[in-house]
C-alpha cells in the first residue's frame, strides 16, 4: 500500500508539472495567434449582447463581453475565458473528486480534463462548447451532491443547467440522464417527493426562459435553423469519420471507456466487489453519459454531424474513467498515463504544425491553416482600406459570415460590415442588418478568389473589380481575397 502510494506521489507530481507547463504554453498560444473565423462571429455577438442568437444562446458571448472588457478586443481577450475556465473546472473536479468519491478520483479527473485533446481546443478557441463543458459538468456535480449528500444541492444544481443550456442545447441529453435516476434506481425513489427535485427543473427552466422569449419574438429562428443543419443527411462514411475522429479526439482509453462502461454498470453487476458500494454513482454518472450516447449514435446514422457536437457524451465519461482507475492501482498509472500521453503528443504536433508546417498537409487536411487564412486582412487590407476614399462611406459585404466578422475585427471600418445571405442560411446579421434594409445600396464586396462569384451577378447593377489581397503563411499564399465595387443591390 505503502510502494501504491509513493508511486502515486511521483506520478501525479509529474503529471501536474506537466500540465502547468501546458497552460502557461496555453496562454501564450491565445495571445499570439490569430482568433479564428468562428471566433470573431461569437465577438459579434459579444458586440451586440442579446438575450439570444439564431446559432446558440447567450453565454459565449457574455464571457467574451467581459474579457474583452478586461483585456481588449484582441485574441488574448476574446479567448482568456476559454483558459480561465478550463483551469477553474480542473481545480472543482479535483476538490469533488477527492473529498466526495475517494483520492485519487479528483487528480485523475483533473488531469483528464487538462491533458486532453478535446479538452485542450476548448481551452484555446473560445466557442459555446466552452461554457458548454463548464456548466455541464459543473452541473453533473451538483446533481451528484443533491443525490448522494443533500437535497439543499438540487436548488444550485438547476440554476447550473440553465447556464448550460443557455450556453449549448445540446447539454439537454446528459440533463435527461442526471433526471432519470430516481426513477432507475429504487432507493433514490423517495427523492422523487421532495419537492426541490422538481424545483431544480423549474429553476433551469426560469434561466434559460430568456432565450425561449427571445426565439417567440423572432420566428423560432434557433430552432429552425438548428433543424436545419440536423436535416442534413449523413451516410455510412460519415458516421464512422464521426465516431473515429471522436476516438482520436478524446483518446482511444477514455473514449473506450465512456462507450462500454455505462452499458456495464447498468445492464450487469459489478464483478468488482470494492466497487459494489458506489455502485449507484456509477449508475448516475453512466446514465449522464448514456443518454446523450444513444442520442448521437442513433441521429448520427441518419445526420452528418461535425466532430464536436457529441462532446456531451464524455462529460459523464471523465467520472466512469476516474472511477475504473481510483480502484486499479495497477491499472492506474499505465492507462492514464497512455490516455494522457496520447493528447499530449497530438498537442505538440498540432502545435509544431501551427508554428512550422513540418507535416506537407494541404488545404483543410491541415486544421493550424485557419489560423492563417485571414493573415492579410490586419496588415494588406488595413492598410488599402485606410487608404481607399470610398471605404469610409460603403459597407463591406460578403455571402458568408466568415468574411465580414474577420473584417469586423481585424479591418473595422466606420460603417460595419454584414452577410449578404443569398442562397446562404441565416445568420446573426441577418437580425442585424436586415436584407430589405439594404436594397438598392452599394457596397464593397469582399471574396474568397480572384473571381467574382457568378451566381451573385444578377443582384447587382454593376460590379468593378478593386483590389487583391492575399494571406500569407512563412512566405507561402494560403488564401486569396478580392475586393469588389457592387451597386444597387436588388435584394434577395
Amino acid at each position: 500500500m505503502k510502494q501504491s502510494a509513493a508511486a502515486d506521489s511521483i506520478f501525479f507530481t509529474i503529471a501536474w508539472t506537466l500540465t502547468i507547463l501546458l497552460a502557461v504554453f496555453r496562454l501564450i498560444f491565445i495571445s499570439t495567434t490569430m482568433v479564428i473565423d468562428d471566433e470573431a462571429y461569437y465577438y459579434q455577438f459579444a458586440a451586440h449582447l442579446s438575450t439570444g442568437y439564431i446559432d446558440h444562446g447567450p453565454m459565449v458571448a457574455i464571457l467574451i463581453r467581459i474579457f474583452t472588457e478586461l483585456f481588449g478586443a484582441n485574441g488574448f481577450g476574446i479567448r482568456f475565458g476559454s483558459v480561465f475556465l478550463q483551469l477553474l473546472l480542473s481545480l472543482i473536479v479535483v476538490r469533488f473528486g477527492n473529498r466526495e468519491l475517494g483520492h485519487p478520483t479528483g487528480d485523475i479527473l483533473g488531469l483528464t480534463v487538462l491533458i486532453n485533446l478535446l479538452f485542450h481546443t476548448n481551452s484555446i478557441i473560445m466557442t459555446p462548447d466552452v461554457p458548454l463543458t463548464f456548466f455541464a459538468i459543473i452541473t453533473i456535480i451538483l446533481y451528484h451532491q443533491a443525490y448522494f449528500k443533500d437535497p439543499k444541492y438540487f436548488l444550485p444544481a438547476g440554476v447550473f443547467m440553465g447556464l448550460a443550456l443557455l450556453s449549448k442545447i445540446s447539454a439537454i441529453f446528459p440533463f435527461v440522464g442526471i433526471a432519470l435516476l430516481p426513477w432507475v434506481v429504487k432507493e433514490k425513489r423517495a427523492l422523487l417527493k421532495d419537492s426541490r427535485y422538481a424545483i431544480s427543473f423549474l429553476l433551469a427552466l426560469v434561466v434559460y426562459s430568456p432565450f425561449i422569449f427571445w426565439n417567440l419574438r423572432h420566428d423560432l429562428a434557433f430552432f429552425r435553423f438548428q433543424g436545419a443543419h440536423i436535416a442534413q443527411v449523413g451516410s455510412l462514411g460519415s458516421f464512422f469519420a464521426l465516431w473515429l475522429a471522436l476516438a482520436f479526439l478524446i483518446g482511444p482509453i477514455l473514449f473506450y471507456y465512456t462507450i462500454v462502461l455505462p452499458f456495464r454498470t447498468i445492464f450487469s453487476k459489478p464483478a468488482d466487489m470494492s466497487l459494489k458500494k458506489d455502485r449507484f454513482r456509477m449508475i448516475y454518472f453512466s446514465l449522464t453519459a448514456l443518454v446523450p450516447l444513444i442520442y448521437f449514435v442513433v441521429q448520427s446514422i441518419f445526420t452528418r454531424m461535425e466532430v464536436n457536437w457529441p462532446a456531451p457524451v464524455f462529460f459523464g465519461g471523465i467520472f466512469l474513467f476516474a472511477f475504473m482507475l481510483r480502484t486499479n492501482h495497477k491499472k492506474r498509472a499505465r492507462l492514464l498515463s497512455a490516455q494522457s500521453l496520447w493528447s499530449l503528443t497530438f498537442i505538440l504536433i498540432i502545435s509544431v504544425q501551427t508554428i512550422v508546417p513540418i507535416i506537407p498537409l494541404k488545404g483543410k487536411s491541415d486544421p493550424t491553416r485557419r489560423y492563417f487564412l485571414y493573415q492579410c486582412f490586419p496588415g494588406d487590407l488595413q492598410t488599402f482600406l485606410n487608404e481607399y476614399p470610398l471605404s469610409s462611406k460603403l459597407r463591406i459585404v460578403s455571402n458568408n459570415y466568415q468574411i465580414p466578422s474577420m473584417v469586423n475585427l481585424y479591418a473595422p471600418q466606420p460603417v460595419k460590415a454584414t452577410c449578404l445571405s443569398i442562397g446562404y442560411h441565416e445568420t446573426f446579421y441577418s437580425f442585424l442588418y436586415p436584407d430589405e434594409e439594404l436594397v438598392g445600396d452599394n457596397f464593397l464586396f469582399l471574396w474568397k478568389g480572384t473571381e467574382f462569384p457568378e451566381k451573385l451577378r444578377s443582384y447587382f447593377s454593376d460590379i468593378e473589380f478593386i483590389k487583391s489581397f492575399t494571406s500569407m503563411r512563412r512566405d507561402k499564399p494560403v488564401q486569396s481575397y478580392s475586393l469588389w465595387l457592387v451597386k444597387n443591390y436588388t435584394g434577395k
